[in-house]
């Protein structure tokens, strides 16, 4: 008869039609697994001849099998149909692939299982599509180095687009839509869990001789669901990642890269030469990145408390000017003391709406709009606005938080000062409820006439809040030797926001402006932005409103009788965005619901309680030396607020730039205008997508861009000597003739770009170099007791003087926040992009000779011009 006669069973058939034009690694797997299904699976005869046979295939066909893609110990009816399946995408990526290719057919309304075909020829494609990548999966790409099981994803649908081509996949992809692939029943969970029953019906026929491997099958699901996360509607995870941790080598070769433009070369050799010590594998450098690696497994986030301390909790120069920034708004029109108390009124009652919104839990979750678009952000800082204080200390401050949840005999105060007199006012008490609106008013009504007719000027205690930390915690020790006091500290600091109702100040309190410069757009009576916004810093003096504040308070709302408005906020607390979104509700809310003007209806409320403080000898003492320290800096803040109004981010986006990486650049070449090098330059990068994030430096200072300032400056000299605005002058140093084409310029400008780009997308995914490098550096010192020489090189500390302080403050109303330098010898520079103008808060100090708020702003706009005409063609 001959052994090759025997009867072909049915099942071998299909296998043979479906292993026609698969790989020969496959096809070498399914034949070697069916030439062994006589033996035992779990025998080691069987494990014996499979290796055997495995090694004589291998060579035969000239390729080796994947182990880890083929499963081993399988009988070969199994392994005929299902070899393929330990290579199919995780169940997360299927619904992402629908959503993201556009050649995946909608789902049916049929829910029939595909038949084992489908399944083998989509195993097929993606492994014959492995290794591709389609040419849009620059966010992919982006994220690969953030999170591996995101890599993973994105590796997956990349193979599913590139295999996603051709009629048969057409065909393919037209089945499997009528697999469960979908949200809510058709979850990744469900994808598995049909996906097992499915295996479950097809194999459950077949009884070898030992049925372990049906558990081993069977298992394959179960191992899929145990690790598969839970996803929102948009695919992503319900629970943030954690902040990375950066590889050791990325971090140094971007920390040299950060260096190249802001130190001499000699500089840089040295701080390679220790990075190499640093980096060698019996260095300390692995050890030190070892040891964040088990810090990110052990906690929620590694970095917070380093950042947090490093930033403002260790720091102990005062925060008005050097932390507090200042918004202000649009000004209102205020015809009576009625009108100033209605509207505190509304703002406060916005407030409160917000504090029961957070209550309940019903704040919407925010989304990325790019680079990993609906990416779901950490709104820990939201809940932090509300009810928070910074608390100075004399080594370190600390911070008081609210709770989550509110207890049930809390009541929600407000603390309101004027002339420096503080009052608490109640505006929910479990034993009448919440006060309305004109109920609010009449409270805010009565602080306003009671403050000014008190017969003994008030201590300023609230001025002592604007020293330095250190010394402000001692004074604040005293305080609480009273127990009065103690209770008014209490008050303030777990008082919802601080109120402070102020006089205006007098129309001296400007900047120094320059020839050319574009007028104010806001004002109040003679007053214009800038005045306005010093008030919103500082206050303006002991003489004026410095002594009316609490600069602890994480938010300061400060309303003005001459219709200025804004806030000044405490920033350890929470970004800037938070604070702004708040407010812009609140405000547009009011602007959009006018309310009525009917008078100010009488209620028989208690009055506020007024705080009265007991204050000794010492810390009398203590106002006067405030006073004339609280001074001094305030006559030293240049600040300016200048509106550049020949275009906006309209323009910026024609020109498929990032209106923030198209400023940053003028940023740059502003500063090399004057000064002929370029500095550190910090911006805030946002890192919430990841949790309790907060924010990491975008280091604007590039190679690239030094590259391209110098090209736009056409071999200038630096003109930080100038300190006139004389037109003549500045015509006679400006070059007549041109050194470069306009096109190699804007080679030199789209190089910058790129690598501008590059970093921001880098921060905002978490591989930036600052939060790693202030790691390791506190990793240094808690493995080793004191800090390696790397942290105490020349570069470092050149690298961390942010002679350039920046931010972008996005606001959707003609708004705008500033603050001071952070280091006696640079500029602050806030900006808020609209479309068409961009507004900027530059300031400096005038005890510093080399800087000037005015002259940088004057640079900045002859630098946007400059690029407006190198782009508009």
């Amino acid at each position: 008869m001959g052994l090759g006669k025997r009867r072909e069973k049915p099942w071998q058939g299909r296998i043979a039609s479906q292993l026609a034009g698969c790989p020969a690694e496959a096809q070498a797997h399914a034949q070697l697994s069916c030439a062994l299904e006589k033996r035992t699976a779990g025998s080691s005869a069987f494990q014996a001849e499979y290796r055997q046979k495995r090694r004589a295939l291998a060579f035969s066909t000239g390729q080796t099998i994947a182990r880890q893609k083929l499963p081993l110990l399988l009988p070969g009816r199994l392994n005929a149909r299902c070899c393929c399946f330990a290579v199919v995408s995780p169940p997360v990526a299927w619904k992402k692939n629908r959503k993201n290719n556009k050649n995946f057919p909608e789902q049916q309304s049929s829910r029939a299982l595909p038949k084992p075909k489908s399944y083998f020829l989509w195993t097929r494609e993606s492994i014959s599509g492995a290794g591709t990548r389609s040419g849009n999966q620059e966010q992919d790409q982006d994220q690969d180095q953030t999170d591996p099981n995101r890599a993973n994803v994105a590796s997956n649908e990349a193979n599913t687009s590139a295999a996603g081509s051709g009629p048969e996949s057409a065909a393919l992809f037209s089945k499997l839509r009528s697999f469960s692939i979908g949200s809510g029943p058709n979850s990744p969970q469900r994808v598995v869990s049909n996906l097992r029953g499915f295996l479950t019906h097809r194999l459950s026929n077949i009884t070898p001789s030992d049925t372990g491997w049906k558990d081993s099958i069977l298992s394959i699901p179960k191992k899929w669901l145990s690790t598969a996360e839970s996803v929102d509607e948009f695919g992503f995870p319900d629970t943030l990642p954690k902040v990375p941790v950066p590889a050791l080598d990325e971090t140094m070769a971007d920390y040299i890269r950060a260096l190249e433009p802001i130190t001499t070369p000699a500089q840089l050799e040295r701080t390679k030469e220790l990075i190499r010590q640093f980096t060698a594998p019996q260095g300390l450098g692995p050890r030190l990145h070892q040891y964040l690696l088990d810090k990110r497994e052990a906690e929620d986030n590694w970095a917070y408390y380093y950042w947090l301390n490093e930033m403002y909790m260790n720091i102990r120069i005062p925060l008005p000017i050097n932390s507090n920034p200042g918004m202000v708004f649009p000004p209102r029109r205020f015809k009576t003391v009625h009108d100033v108390a209605h509207f505190a009124a509304r703002l406060l009652d916005g407030i409160l709406s917000h504090r029961e919104m957070l209550d309940s839990g019903e704040l919407p979750l925010e989304r990325a709009a790019s680079r990993e678009k609906n990416q779901p952000l950490c709104m820990a800082q939201y809940y932090r606005l509300l009810g928070s204080c910074r608390r100075p200390g004399v080594e370190q401050d600390s911070q008081f938080l609210p709770s989550r949840e509110r207890v049930n005999d809390e009541d929600r105060h407000v603390v309101v000062i004027c002339r420096n007199q503080m009052y608490c006012v109640v505006l929910q008490a479990n034993d009448r409820g919440k006060l309305s609106e004109s109920e609010i008013a009449s409270q805010i009504l009565y602080v306003l006439s009671d403050a000014p007719c008190l017969p003994a000027k008030p201590a300023p205690v609230g001025l002592l809040t604007a020293e330095p930390r250190s010394r402000w915690a001692r004074d604040r020790e005293m305080l609480q030797q009273d127990e009065r006091n103690q209770r008014n500290l209490e008050l303030i600091e777990t008082a919802q926001v601080v109120l402070c109702l102020d006089e205006p100040l007098a129309g001296n309190f400007n900047a120094r402006g320059f020839t050319g410069a574009t007028p104010t757009v806001h004002r109040a009576g003679d007053r214009d932005e800038t005045n306005m916004a010093h008030e919103m810093i500082h206050g303006g003096g002991s003489e004026y409103n410095s002594g009316n504040r609490w600069f602890d308070k994480t938010m300061q709302l400060i309303i003005c009788t001459d219709g200025t408005w804004g806030l000044c906020y405490e920033h350890s607390c929470s970004e800037g965005i938070a604070v702004v979104q708040l407010l812009e509700k609140i405000y547009k809310n009011i602007e959009d619901h006018p309310a009525e003007d009917n008078g100010l209806p009488q209620h028989h409320l208690p009055p506020p309680e007024r705080l009265e403080w007991h204050v000794n000898q010492p810390l009398q003492l203590r106002f006067g030396q405030a006073s004339q320290s609280v001074d001094k800096c305030i006559d030293d803040l240049d600040f300016y607020v200048y509106r550049y109004q020949s275009y906006g981010k309209t323009f910026i986006k024609s020109c498929q730039v990032s209106p923030d990486v198209y400023i940053q650049l003028a940023l740059q070449l502003a500063h090399y205008k004057l000064y002929g090098h370029l500095v550190a330059t910090y911006e805030s990068a946002s890192t919430r997508r990841f949790l309790h994030g907060r924010v990491d430096c975008i280091r604007a200072a590039s190679t690239e861009a030094l590259e391209w300032a110098k090209a736009m400056c056409q071999g200038e000299g630096a003109n930080v000597a100038l300190e006139s605005d004389r037109e003549e002058e500045e015509e006679s140093r400006k070059v007549k003739f041109s050194i470069y084409s306009k096109d190699h310029l804007r080679e030199l400008f789209r190089c910058a770009v790129a690598r501008q780009t590059e970093v921001m997308v880098k921060n905002i995914l978490g591989n930036g170099i600052d939060i790693p490098l202030l790691g390791l550096r506190e990793a240094s010192i808690e493995v080793t007791g004191e800090m390696h020489e790397l942290f105490k090189d020349e570069s470092y500390n050149i690298s961390q003087c942010f002679l350039l302080s920046t931010s972008q403050v996005a606001c959707s109303t003609d708004s705008f926040m500033g603050y001071g330098p952070v280091t006696p010898r640079g500029y602050g520079c806030s900006y808020n992009p609209q479309p068409e103008q961009i507004v900027f808060c530059v300031s400096a100090f005038y005890s510093c000779e080399d800087t000037s708020a005015s002259r940088y702003a004057k640079s900045l706009q002859d630098s946007l011009d400059i690029m407006r005409d190198l782009l508009q063609n």
